[in-house]
C-alpha cells in the first residue's frame, strides 16, 4: 500500500515562472555588464527551461564557457534574489495547492518534498507557506551536494520504508521512479517540454487531480 508521497517543488507545487525569470534577468545583465553576454531580454518562457535543474547544470546547459567563478557569482545573484523574492511575499503556489496537500495528509499519507533546490530556498517557502504543517520531510539537493534525486531517493527508503510515489514535472522526477519500479505521476501543468513526461505512469493537468489518485 502506498503512504508516503513524494512531491516536486518548482513546478509541482509553487508556479516559479516569474520569480525566476526575474532573478535570471538580474545575473544576466551582470554578465552584460561585464561584457561577458550580449545585450538581450530573456522571457520567463524562455528562462522556464531551467527550473528543475541544479545550479550547476543550469549554468553548463546556458553558458558553458563561462569561467567557474562567474557561474558562481551569477548563481549566487539568482539564488539570493529568489530568497528575497519569496520573503517579500511575491511567491505563488499553484491553485488549490495547499488545499490538495492538506487533503493528502488528513488521508494518512506521509508527503515529503524531493527537490534540486538551495537550502535557503526551501526555507524561505517553508515559512511563506508554512509548509511544516502538510509536509513531514524535505530532501533538498544541495544538503546532498547536489547528487541526482534517485541517489538521494535512497536516504528517503531509510527513514521511510513502504511504497512510494513520486510527483513532478520533470524527466528528473519520473527517471527517479524508473531507476527505483516506484509508481510515477507527472504533472502536465509544470515546465516540462513535449514529451518530457511520456513515461509517467499518471499525467495530470491540475494538483487537484490528486485527490481522485490518492
Amino acid at each position: 500500500m502506498v503512504r508516503t508521497l513524494i512531491f516536486d517543488y518548482d513546478g509541482t507545487i509553487h508556479n516559479t515562472k516569474h520569480l525566476y525569470g526575474e532573478a535570471f534577468r538580474k545575473a544576466y545583465a551582470y554578465l552584460v555588464e561585464h561584457k561577458l553576454a550580449p545585450e538581450k531580454v530573456y522571457t520567463d518562457d524562455e528562462t522556464s527551461i531551467y527550473l528543475g535543474m541544479t545550479k550547476h547544470e543550469m549554468w553548463e546547459t546556458f553558458r558553458p564557457d563561462l569561467s567557474q567563478e562567474t557561474k558562481d557569482f551569477c548563481g549566487n545573484i539568482i539564488g539570493k534574489a529568489m530568497d528575497e523574492y519569496v520573503l517579500e511575499g511575491r511567491a505563488i503556489l499553484y491553485d488549490h495547492a495547499l488545499q490538495t496537500l492538506r487533503e493528502l495528509k488528513a488521508r494518512g499519507y506521509h508527503l515529503l518534498i524531493l527537490s534540486n533546490c538551495r537550502i535557503s530556498y526551501m526555507d524561505a517557502h517553508r515559512k511563506a507557506f508554512s509548509l511544516d504543517e502538510v509536509f513531514d520531510d524535505y530532501y533538498v539537493a544541495e544538503a546532498y551536494d547536489f547528487i541526482p534525486k534517485e541517489d538521494i531517493f535512497l536516504r528517503i527508503r531509510e527513514k521511510y520504508p513502504g511504497e512510494y510515489v513520486i510527483i513532478g514535472d520533470r524527466d528528473k522526477d519520473i527517471r527517479t521512479a524508473l531507476v527505483h519500479g516506484l509508481r510515477s505521476v507527472g504533472c502536465t501543468y509544470g515546465f516540462a517540454a513535449p514529451g518530457e513526461l511520456d513515461a509517467a505512469e499518471i499525467r495530470i493537468g491540475d494538483i487537484t487531480e490528486l485527490t481522485s489518485i490518492f
